[in-house]
């Protein structure tokens, strides 16, 4: 008897110019493609996400929007590459928006949201199509690594979170926060916690996107919070290594002394972590890369957003690196990889089980 395929959809960030949503999208896609399940990702954007990025003239809503579109042409070739890379390598459905949403329920046997911080209703200014509100077969409804982004759902969301999220057949969660929230909210869908998707695939699996191996030794920067400390700690780590600082800039300012790099698309941040010899990240995907590639790296924490380091004090607390957080370094050391690895490994098998 022939089995009938199933058509699964995911629900994603996939259109964002950032490494960490984009290549989350394809490592989950990629994943769902090891296991011979076809997918592709619904072409939804959120409109409220996109408007961070100036991606077009179009978004560009104020004078100083305008200026920057025009005059910051490296991050125009840096969105450039990021769709080039989305194009190339992911499998994407037509485009929907808000009110035809409901019109693709039909074409999919089941629909899953994730990963990255897909239920932040305060990024998405209250959207909920990432919660599959426009899904009316609740047997369809599920999530994989999905993230709320914060500690605790603010108090103007909490209603609607709970109404929505009850509806899923099964909640597969990124951080133990999530799995916390889901329990305060007291949801009776019994939620597990899983691996960030970019976790499933394995170092060989991202040797496609490395180019040639480079002599030169270096320490990436890549700092999303333009963190004084951060960029510091980069600098001593440089005077005492002899290495050059590489920044991966995720604004328009420029760090004196490093050799900047403003238009970087997502198999370039793999290429640069892959090669490099120390990692100096406040990016949850930075830590997440520097592991798979057994990197030596440190971390800083937003100070300024304690609510927003709820998923990389999780994945410290999971693969035992709090340690490596710059408030706490005395002396480098290399970290110990292969407690780590067997726990990737372990922890691999038990979110693809």
């Amino acid at each position: 008897m022939i089995k009938k395929k199933i058509n699964v959809c995911t629900m994603t960030h996939h259109t964002v110019p950032n490494f960490g949503a984009v290549l989350q999208a394809y490592a989950l896609q990629k994943a769902l493609e090891k296991l011979s399940v076809e997918s592709e990702i619904l072409n939804y954007k959120s409109m409220r996400v996109e408007k961070n990025y100036y991606r077009s003239f179009k978004l560009c809503k104020t004078a100083k929007d305008k200026i920057k579109y025009f005059l910051f042409f490296f991050q125009r070739k840096r969105y450039k590459k990021f769709d080039n890379f989305v194009s190339t390598n992911l499998k994407i459905s037509k485009q929907y928006n808000r009110e035809d949403l409901p019109t693709a329920e039909d074409k999919y046997d089941l629909f899953i949201t994730g990963s990255d911080q897909v239920w932040n209703l305060n990024i998405h200014n209250g959207d909920t199509s990432y919660m599959l509100d426009f899904v009316k077969d609740n047997s369809k409804k599920g999530s994989y690594a999905a993230s709320f982004g914060y500690m605790e759902i603010p108090s103007i969301y909490k209603d609607i979170s709970f109404n929505l999220l009850r509806q899923f057949t099964y909640l597969l969660l990124r951080e133990r926060t999530g799995i916390d929230i889901i329990n305060q909210l007291n949801i009776n869908t019994h939620a597990d916690q899983v691996l960030d998707p970019t976790l499933l695939l394995t170092k060989n699996d991202y040797e496609p996107f490395i180019k040639s191996r480079e002599k030169t030794k270096y320490i990436l920067l890549y700092d999303l919070i333009c963190s004084n400390e951060l960029k510091e700690f980069a600098f001593k780590l440089s005077k005492e290594t002899k290495l050059d600082v590489i920044s991966i800039n995720s604004s328009f300012q420029r760090i004196k002394g490093a050799k900047n790099i403003f238009s970087a698309g997502p198999d370039e941040f793999i290429d640069l972590i892959a090669k490099s010899e120390y990692v100096v990240t406040s990016s949850f995907h930075g830590i997440i890369f520097s592991m798979i590639f057994n990197k030596n790296f440190y971390f800083g924490l937003n100070k300024e957003k304690i609510n927003n380091n709820s998923r990389i004090i999780d994945l410290a607390n999971k693969f035992g690196f709090s340690d490596r957080n710059i408030e706490y370094i005395s002396e480098i050391k290399d970290i110990e990889y292969n407690p780590i690895n067997m726990k990737i490994e372990k922890e691999r098998k038990k979110s693809i089980d």
